[in-house]
């Protein structure tokens, strides 16, 4: 096998804010994958890495097996890219979908012929769309959080949840009293990049799974813990692969996902609520790593990244070689 030389850069760690103010918990939680991942890269044999870094972040890493591309305040990562691209086979990036930056990158690589481990450009587009994924899960008969655009909110008997609609994580999200969620519309600065959605009360899950050609791969069942004070939401960590009497359920679950989308590739996680015992609805598609991708391999002994790389030839050998719950913490 020839040595593949591999582009690893996490959005906001990485350059993506250069000269910008870095948003301490989106740092944080991008920086643990990012660490998670080199230290899954590394054990592969025959990789080269290369990974670019904010001048103004730290990161534990051998220099034996990665080289660094340090990026200054003055820089611009997209203007960047595409010289480090051509020195590259592979393209990993870890990116929110906020403002189509995961989509732009992969559009980047593809247009220089750099093979990119994601899912294809129209998957990544309706992932990073909040309204588009309720509609298309809703037309495969997948259960899913009610969503509508913001500009054409309906009367909701409870409370609502406003959010960006293409947003990460808990950006921008913040849960509105039903009498105040007519002004809290109308204050919306581009009502037409929010949508609405119905508080549900449950448990916060997510799905860790690998897919390929409309097949998917269950990894690992985890607990969100996501914390509401005052009007916001806040990802405060997460519970991997924590014993779940639904995990049969979940595995459906990620195989009827993989059929109702076909493009999906790689890593992705599922946030679900669990409303009641045999119930749940999905919230969003991340088409990226995640969180919890960060604590999978000590708690099931799967190296993700070496599957993920497995799938460029065949089928991954998800198998577990432990089953340990662990606490990831942001």
């Amino acid at each position: 096998m020839k040595q593949l030389t591999i582009l690893v850069f996490e959005y906001i760690s990485g350059g993506g804010m250069a000269g910008e103010a870095l948003p301490a918990s989106l740092l944080a939680e991008g920086r643990m994958m990012l660490q998670a991942l080199l230290g899954e890269l590394k054990r592969i044999p025959q990789l080269r890495l290369r990974v670019l870094l904010d001048q103004r972040c730290d990161l534990a890493i051998d220099s034996e097996h990665a080289e660094l591309v340090r990026i200054g305040a003055g820089q611009d990562i997209m203007a960047l890219l595409p010289e480090l691209l051509a020195e590259t086979d592979l393209f990993w990036p870890i990116a929110p979908e906020t403002g189509g930056i995961l989509s732009r990158l992969a559009r980047m690589a593809r247009a220089a012929g750099i093979e990119t481990l994601l899912s294809d450009a129209a998957t990544l587009a309706l992932c990073g769309d909040k309204l588009a994924t309720y509609r298309h899960l809703t037309a495969h008969a997948i259960p899913a959080v009610e969503t509508y655009p913001a500009e054409k909110c309906p009367d909701f008997p409870g409370r609502t949840v406003v959010k960006i609609r293409d947003g990460a994580g808990c950006q921008d999200t913040r849960v509105v009293a039903a009498d105040a969620l007519p002004a809290a519309v109308a204050d919306l600065y581009q009502q037409e990049h929010y949508v609405v959605q119905p508080f549900v009360a449950g448990r916060a899950i997510s799905l860790s799974a690998l897919f390929k050609n409309g097949k998917g791969y269950f990894l690992t069942c985890n607990q969100q813990q996501i914390v509401l004070a005052g009007q916001r939401f806040s990802l405060h960590g997460c519970l991997v692969n924590i014993h779940q009497q639904r995990e049969a359920d979940y595995r459906h679950l990620v195989g009827r996902i993989a059929e109702a989308l076909p493009g999906l590739w790689g890593y992705a996680g599922i946030d679900l609520i669990e409303t009641g015992e045999s119930a749940a609805l999905v919230l969003e598609i991340n088409p990226r790593l995640t969180s919890s991708y960060v604590g999978i391999g000590q708690a099931t002994g799967i190296n993700v990244a070496e599957q993920v790389l497995r799938l460029r030839q065949g089928e991954p050998i998800a198998v577990p070689t432990r089953q340990q719950c662990v606490e990831v913490t942001i």
